[in-house]
C-alpha cells in the first residue's frame, strides 16, 4: 500500500496542499491571523522534532520489508502528515476566546483530519500509530503554550 495511488495522491500530497491553502487563507484575513500563527508553530514544532528524532519509520525496518536494522535511519517520530489536521488546534485556540462554536468546529475537524491522514500513513507503513499519537500531543502540548504565552491583541 506504500504506493498505492489514493493513498499517496490524494490522502498525503493532496491534504499537504489542502492545508496549505487552509493555513494561507487563515494567515490572509485579519480575525484568523493568530490561528495562522499557532498552526504554524505547531507544524513546525513538529518537523524539528521529527529531524531530531533517533526513530524509523516502518517501512525502512527489516521486520516490515525495509533494510535498515532497528533502530534505522530514525526521523520519524511524531509523524509528519497528521500535522497537517493537528496545526487546527491553532484555530481552535484562537477562536476559543470569542467564537466557542466554531473553536469546537476547528477542534472536532483537527481530531477528524489529524487522525484520518494518521490512519493513511500508519496504512502505507510509514508510521506506527503511536508515531501519530505524539503528532497530536506535540501540536496540543506547543499551541497550548504559545496561546498562552503570546498575549492577544485587544
Amino acid at each position: 500500500m506504500r504506493d498505492a495511488w489514493s493513498l499517496t495522491v490524494l490522502g498525503h500530497e493532496g491534504l499537504k496542499w489542502t492545508m496549505l491553502g487552509v493555513w494561507a487563507a487563515c494567515l490572509a484575513w485579519q480575525p484568523l491571523r493568530r490561528g495562522a500563527l499557532l498552526m504554524a508553530v505547531a507544524a513546525l514544532s513538529v518537523t524539528l522534532l521529527k529531524q531530531s528524532s533517533p526513530f524509523s519509520c516502518p517501512w525502512d525496518l527489516v521486520e516490515w520489508g525495509g533494510a535498515a536494522v532497528p533502530p534505522g535511519p530514525g526521523r520519524c517520530l511524531p509523524a509528519g502528515h497528521p500535522v497537517n489536521g493537528f496545526m487546527l488546534f491553532g484555530l481552535y485556540f484562537a477562536l476559543r476566546p470569542e467564537r466557542p462554536r466554531a473553536a469546537r468546529a476547528a477542534l472536532l475537524a483537527a481530531w477528524v483530519v489529524g487522525l484520518a491522514a494518521g490512519a493513511v500513513q500508519v496504512a502505507r507503513g510509514a508510521h506506527f500509530v503511536s508515531h501519530v499519537l505524539w503528532s497530536a500531543w506535540a501540536a496540543w502540548a506547543v499551541t497550548l503554550a504559545v496561546d498562552a504565552l503570546v498575549p492577544r491583541r485587544a
